[in-house]
């Protein structure tokens, strides 16, 4: 019966961490593979090859000039004036940390 009991208090618990290991995947990542991003950039080596690399970009552009190249892109990369704020900066936040 408490070996039971056990097993009933655990359930919740594991079903956090399902939850919480799903959630590990960062905000911009799941942006960039919605918006197709990579059908014309790539990162080590994966990806189009239309538009520039992202290697090392967090190294290269400070996060506001990443910022403004998705508000007003030079080229021909679509502008994404129509993101929420949140979404915006969670893909400058992404694109930052690039190594």
């Amino acid at each position: 019966m408490k070996r039971t009991l056990l097993l009933l208090a655990a359930i919740p618990l594991l079903c956090l961490g399902v939850v919480v290991g799903a959630q590990e995947k960062p905000a911009g990542a799941d942006l960039i593979q919605r918006l197709g991003c990579m059908g014309c950039h790539s990162h080590k080596g994966k990806g189009g090859g239309r538009g520039p690399a992202w290697d090392g970009l967090g190294g290269r552009l400070r996060p506001e000039a990443i910022k403004q190249q998705l508000i007003a892109p030079r080229g021909r990369m679509p502008n994404y004036k129509h993101l929420r704020p949140e979404e915006l900066e969670a893909l400058v936040t992404y694109l930052s940390a690039l190594p």
